[in-house]
Order: structure tokens, then sequence, then C-alpha cells
């Protein structure tokens, strides 16, 4: 069959489908439906969001049917309760886009969709996390009637302040690098499934384990977990040297108890010796955290009594959410033996929480 049929571009918002109805003379009993693809109406994509110490450079595309009266564009940034912190008026705009049209053709102006723009950083944006709306309207200051794209949420230049502590200044007037993840997955995939406490089913935290154990390797933990795995285990290990992933960081791992296995990535530092192999241990436990956090999406923030927040030790799980199904505090006792032995100083979450932004920011 072939047929042709005129849709009103003012009336043509979200998405179109197309029906094909095989049916009886009035068309509404006795039928058999078949439906087309979705057609959106109002398409686009943030391609490329820049980020500097001062300026946000911006550039994408946005085609809505119901572009034609709305000849302004505006740049408007929310912050994470979406309440607004900046807007300025797209002036590069109409850019060409045929790629847009092959895809998009029925929707009018779709080559002409690209736009780009530069912002200068607002004070008050500096380490947020935002949302960048693409805004077409009929009133030239940017409200009236308007169709919006939103962009994913973007980390504005994070925050952080590596001189508040003795061994955090150590790590960076010392410039200790992290090392590489070695991937060696010894634990069968199929041990566990995908995350049971998250909507998404990926994770929205990271567990900070220590082993407790002073006499042992880094392989001594890993064969012990290999051969007990049933009973529990974790995704990694760290020590100074080396970063070992032993377990598939998109299945659960059994070390923290529910909810808490049912939502992170957990790894264990087992314990090392040393000023200097402490230091670096350190380093390598905030790399691997601040790496998969930026792997699954997450942004770092502490722990919270409420469930929320991406960092968390053993210890903040047992006193916030396990409700009683573990009692472990590590690794406060580890972390502070060593702090006070070789820096004769403290080390604590929100000492490793700084550490984190800085590898997080350095990814």
């Amino acid at each position: 069959f072939n047929g042709e049929f005129k849709v009103d571009p003012a009336k043509a918002n979200g998405t179109l489908k197309v029906i094909m109805r095989f049916a009886g003379d009035d068309a509404n009993k006795d039928f058999s439906d078949q439906y087309s693809q979705d057609y959106p109406t109002n398409a686009g994509n943030f391609d490329n969001i820049h980020v500097t110490a001062s300026q946000v450079s911006l550039s994408g595309w946005h085609a809505s049917s119901q572009a034609a009266n709305k000849p302004y564009e505006w740049l408007i940034v929310l912050d994470n309760n979406g309440q607004e912190l900046y807007r300025q008026e797209i002036t590069d705009k109409g850019l060409g886009r045929n790629d847009v049209q092959n895809v998009y053709p029925y929707i009018e102006g779709a080559n002409k969709s690209g736009f780009q723009v530069t912002m200068n950083i607002p004070t008050k944006m500096q380490g947020h996390l935002v949302r960048f709306i693409h805004r077409l309207t009929d009133d030239k200051d940017g409200n009236g009637n308007f169709i919006d794209l939103s962009s994913n949420p973007v980390l504005v230049n994070l925050q952080y302040n590596l001189n508040e502590n003795g061994i955090n200044r150590y790590i960076l007037n010392n410039h200790i690098n992290h090392a590489t993840i070695t991937v060696n997955h010894v634990i069968p995939s199929d041990t566990t499934d995908v995350y049971s406490e998250t909507e998404d089913r990926k994770p929205n935290m990271v567990v900070v384990h220590e082993t407790a154990n002073p006499n042992d390797s880094i392989w001594g933990e890993i064969n012990y977990e290999k051969a007990n795995y049933n009973k529990a285990f974790v995704h990694a290990f760290v020590d100074g040297n080396q970063i070992i992933e032993i377990s598939p960081t998109d299945h659960e791992a059994w070390g923290a108890a529910y909810p808490a296995n049912g939502r992170a990535v957990q790894f264990e530092q087992v314990e090392v010796y040393g000023a200097n192999n402490f230091t670096r241990e350190l380093v390598n436990a905030a790399y691997y955290t601040a790496y998969k956090m930026n792997e699954y999406g997450m942004i770092p923030s502490l722990a919270q009594a409420n469930g929320t927040g991406t960092l968390w030790s053993h210890h903040n799980v047992t006193q916030y959410i396990a409700n009683g199904k573990t009692d472990h505090t590590d690794p406060d006792g580890y972390w502070a033996n060593r702090a006070s032995r070789y820096f004769g100083t403290s080390y604590t979450m929100k000492d490793f929480f700084e550490l984190v932004k800085y590898e997080y920011s350095h990814l």
C-alpha cells in the first residue's frame, strides 16, 4: 500500500506513531493493528560540553516540529534541585546539520538545527552538578511558550582540598601516582546477578573495606576469596603497588550485607607497612573509587544517614543502612593506626573523600 497525509506541526508533539489497521467497515471493531516505529517530534543532543576553569563551551542540535514560531534560542543552567543558576541567549544558531536531516526528515528545519555557545562560569556554578537546557521559545527573554532539550548531569570543576590533611598533602607534594587497574576475574561471573537494590540495576555507591589481616599479601587475599567466594567476596583488592579487580562490577559482591551488597562496588585494602607504601595504597584506593564512580555515572559524595551518598566505608554501612546485619568498622582503625604511626596525624573518610575528588577530577 502507499498513502500520504498531512500533519499540522502545531499539533504534532510528543512521539508520533502510525497505525495500520485491518478492520470492518467502521474501523472500530474486529480489527488488527500494526504499529510503526516511534517518530519523536522534539529531538536533540548536546554533542560536546567542554568545561575549563572559567568557561563552558557547548555545541549540539535541537530539532522540533513546533519550532516554526519560536525564533529565540537560550541556554539555561539548572542545579541538581532544578533551581536556575544562569541563562544566556544563543546567537550562533541555525547551523547546518544534514546528518540530523537524514535521521529526522519529517521535522521541518532539522537541517538547520545546530547551535554552539560559550559561557563564563559564575561562582555559584563552580563545584556543582548541573544540567544545561537548550530552549526554543517565542519570547526574547527566554520565557513564553518554549520547548526544552536537557543535557545529562555535568559536574562543573569539582572542588577538592588536599592541603588540609598532612597525608593528602604528602601525596600531592610527592606526586604519588596510581597503579593501572589489572582485571583478573577469578570469581565466576555467574556467582551473582545484577544489582538488586537499584532501579537501573547498576551500582550507585562504592564501599571501602580493609582486610583486618596484618600478615597477608594481596595475592594471599585473592586466593582465599577465590577458594571461598560462596561465602563472601569483593570486586577488587588494592595495596601499595597494585589494583586487581577479581569480579565483574556489573554484578553484586557479597562483602557488606544487604542492602549495600545490592548497591555497591566493593573493594578491600590489604594491610601495608611504611609511610610511602601506605600513601600509595590510598592513592590506588581513591583512583579505583573514582574510576568506578565515573564508569557508572556517580558523582562523589559522602555517605549520609538517610542512605544517600556514593562514597561509603564498611563502618558507614554498619552505622546507616545495615540494620544490625553487619558490625564492621573498617577501614577506620587501619587508617588511624597507619596515619598516627607514620605521619603523627589522623585519616578519616572525609580526608579520603578529598583524595577521591582529586582523582575523579583528573580522570
